[in-house]
């Protein structure tokens, strides 16, 4: 695995990394005035969770520990917040982090293109005291694209470790043909997961890239430290959604060279949410 441990540009050892591992981690992302600042943010929708002061229109992204019914973790009692959906509804600083150039040099030298577009952005969230473990699983299945060339951005506000339930990966299993990922692949037993196994411990302020076909899960939070990780799905060129489900600015494209997307994220980021 290649960490970098300062920002400077490096698109051929990002690809060579990503090429044979699955994942890219990445440190220093995020600059530090824009991490504190999305720290702040979260902090002020957590508070507004726990005072019910939250606006219904953007309560009903958040959901609690016990609130989840998914194929992740089965029925439990803490009302921890795990998830916020559509992070850019919630505050300037998440909608335009789409357009963050640091995480968009490393999309850049992933796709080998400037043609890709935004998905989505949401916060997933392991609180101390919380119970949520994911179990081993690919993404691909669940974003539902004409393509796998897509790739998983976690921007970590919270230093990730072992003991808060980072991310384990299975390095290499990313190397699957389209046609073979299945759809129980959101809920791989634990006899089927490779024994190569890689936990991803990185500070603060990094950028965790991983291809949607890389197996991956990961523990509970058994510290006293929260671990909160904003991911965003990205689609790399002519590799479009074949659902219904659309999110809140999909489909710019932030570094597109065709003029008509450079209107539209010129009108875009003008606007005040």
């Amino acid at each position: 695995m290649n960490i970098q441990t300062s920002w400077q540009i490096d698109p051929a050892i990002w690809r060579r990394s990503y090429a044979i591992d699955g994942y890219l981690v990445v440190e220093n992302a995020l600059d530090a005035e824009l991490l504190a600042e999305m720290k702040a943010e979260l902090e002020r929708i957590e508070q507004g969770v726990k005072d019910e002061t939250l606006t219904s229109d953007l309560r009903r992204f958040v959901t609690r520990e016990c609130d989840r019914e998914n194929l992740y973790i089965e029925k439990v009692e803490s009302t921890a917040i795990c998830n916020i959906m559509e992070l850019p509804l919630f505050a300037p600083v998440f909608r335009d982090l789409i357009a963050y150039p640091r995480v968009l040099d490393v999309l850049e030298a992933l796709f080998e293109s400037s043609e890709f577009s935004f998905h989505n952005y949401k916060c997933i969230a392991k609180m101390p005291g919380g119970e949520m473990a994911f179990r081993w699983h690919r993404d691909l299945p669940y974003l539902q694209h004409s393509t796998p060339n897509l790739i998983t951005c976690m921007l970590c506000l919270d230093s990730m470790t072992k003991e808060n339930g980072a991310t384990v990966v299975c390095p290499g299993s990313h190397r699957i043909a389209h046609e073979d990922v299945l759809e129980g692949d959101v809920d791989i037993h634990p006899d089927k997961v490779p024994e190569e196994q890689a936990i991803v411990e990185c500070p603060a302020g990094s950028a965790v890239l991983f291809h949607v076909n890389i197996v991956h899960g990961g523990g509970p939070n058994n510290s006293q430290a929260k671990r909160r990780n904003v991911i965003g799905i990205w689609a790399g060129p002519d590799t479009y959604p074949t659902t219904a489900a659309r999110y809140a600015y999909q489909d710019v494209m932030p570094r597109s060279n065709d003029p008509a997307r450079r209107r539209q994220i010129e009108m875009t980021f003008e606007k005040t949410p």
